[in-house]
């Protein structure tokens, strides 16, 4: 009797503990640096290279890129621009130092970006995309519709 109870207990508690793992796990992100997500998502597109990722590591590249330098820490950023500064094109992949800030620093971007005053040129907000899986938020700038929607799914393909 008292080894069934204990039976019934261990096995209570293999299934808690097995629905506890599984609610604190969300949808992971892209695995590797800033940069690597960066490069994968461009190559997962097809689209020709836009340049080379770099980092976004002082206040002033997150007020040039960003919009605003007021945002929670990030564990790793990159930036990938057009090599012309005449064009618009430009993704930002963001790694959060802490997966729950993700919202938040989604948030802040959408407030933040400012088509007459980023990166020295003019686009729409339509031309901007938004998205994030686990501890990554990604964000495209794009004129041209069909490489935004690629970029766009090529963010929710990478591992």
């Amino acid at each position: 009797m008292a080894l069934k109870r204990l039976g019934a207990a261990l096995s209570l508690m293999l299934v808690l503990l097995a629905t506890h793992v599984g609610c604190a796990s969300g949808p992971a992100g892209p695995a590797g640096t800033a940069s690597e997500i960066a490069d994968r998502i461009v190559a997962e597109t097809g689209l020709e290279r836009l340049g080379d990722a770099r980092g976004l590591e002082t206040d002033e590249d997150k007020l040039f890129f960003l919009g605003s330098s007021d945002y929670p820490p990030f564990a790793d950023a990159s930036v990938v621009q057009a090599m012309i500064r005449i064009d618009p094109r430009l993704i930002v992949v963001i790694k959060a130092t802490n997966e729950k800030d993700v919202p938040e620093i989604k948030a802040d971007l959408e407030k933040n970006i400012d088509p007459n005053r980023l990166i020295c040129v003019r686009f729409s907000l339509d031309d901007v995309v938004f998205d994030s899986r686990g501890d990554v938020v990604f964000m495209a700038i794009n004129p041209d519709a069909e490489q935004r929607v690629a970029l766009a799914e090529a963010f929710e393909k990478i591992e």
